[in-house]
């Protein structure tokens, strides 16, 4: 059965692995120093500290035309296998009582309130889902070349913040430099920046990822410059943001796969049941969601009226056709705390 996200029609295609550009670390030891440090970095646009929300937003929209958003390529998914050697050394995990930490909010803004489905990344399910503006399309320049992923954003005190995959935001070598002209379309919907673009002013993840390339850490938040005197999450919602859940929950998959069958112009989904991976990774067993989906939400408890739930993991990579996302705990609640209250 052929249904799409909002306007296109997919297919089932269920996938491998496949290679990143930088290849993530081997996980034999635990990383010196401990790999939960939070790291950050200020965003750039075209190259310069992107410090000003207008400037941003010039800037930004000149470079990420219509022409430029259409050529952008589905960033690669990091490499991974089911078990590696040292996660259970370097992440033992933290896992304290189950917590709402956030909790999800419709939008504001009158412009977000219309109903889209989501096109079925599955034939598992028959129940139509709702399109979220709380989950969208992002952009960024890597090496001169422009890639995309996918966010969703999340209902922070100072509403301006997006969930994604370190892999979305720094390629995890070790080196300091981070994803340029970093943007955020918000229900992106075929190929159309709904609610226009959003603009990364600072990334905080986790030095697992951003030193070692470790993918039970490949998750990041980042914080976005206001537009037009408005907040992100004043205009298009958020969702809420768990940490100590189950391993084993019934979740829904929103993002941006743009891999044939997809073309990445708009949401599709994936629903069932995860299951603990490794020593702090979760999967979804049989998902067909590939590249370019990479950052978007693990949604519990989704509300297909109020098109929000609560980000439980982010997409990070496929293997044997099963979708993995590092596990949410009380180490995730960390680095949480640090990017939550940036302004």
């Amino acid at each position: 059965m052929r249904r799409k996200l909002g306007f296109a029609s997919v297919g089932i295609m269920l996938l491998a692995s496949v290679t990143v550009a930088q290849a993530p670390a081997q996980a034999g030891t635990a990383a010196p120093n401990g790999s939960a440090t939070v790291a950050e970095g200020r965003a750039t646009i075209n190259g310069r500290p992107s410090t000003d929300a207008d400037t941003a937003a010039a800037v930004g929209d000149a470079y990420w035309t219509p022409e430029r958003m259409r050529a952008a390529r589905p960033a690669p998914l990091p490499d991974g296998v089911d078990a590696p050697d040292g996660e259970a050394a370097d992440r033992p995990g933290r896992v304290g009582a189950p917590r709402d930490v956030a909790e999800p909010a419709a939008p504001r803004s009158p412009a977000a309130a219309g109903l889209r489905v989501a096109a079925s990344g599955t034939s598992r399910t028959t129940q139509a889902v709702n399109a979220s503006p709380g989950v969208g399309r992002v952009f960024f320049t890597h090496h001169n070349e422009d890639f995309f992923c996918s966010g969703a954003t999340i209902n922070n005190p100072q509403a301006n913040l997006v969930s994604t995959a370190g892999h979305c935001v720094h390629p995890g070598d070790g080196g300091s430099v981070w994803y340029d002209n970093w943007a955020y379309a918000p229900e992106f919907t075929d190929g159309v920046a709904v609610h226009g673009l959003w603009f990364a002013k600072e990334f905080t993840s986790v030095e697992g990822w951003v030193d070692y390339g470790f993918l039970w850490w490949d998750f990041a938040f980042v914080t976005m410059h206001p537009r037009n005197g408005k907040r992100l999450v004043h205009v298009t919602g958020g969702q809420g943001l768990s940490v100590n859940q189950s391993k084993k929950l019934s979740v829904l998959l929103l993002g941006y796969p743009g891999k044939p069958p997809y073309d990445g112009e708009s949401q599709y989904y994936d629903q069932g049941t995860t299951k603990a991976a490794g020593a702090q990774r979760i999967k979804l067993k049989d998902c067909p969601l590939n590249e370019g989906a990479s950052g978007g939400p693990f949604l519990r408890a989704w509300d297909n009226d109020l098109r929000f739930g609560f980000v439980n993991s982010v997409m990070s990579y496929t293997f044997s056709g099963n979708m993995y996302g590092p596990y949410f705990d009380d180490d995730v609640l960390d680095i949480y705390n640090v990017a939550k209250n940036k302004q």
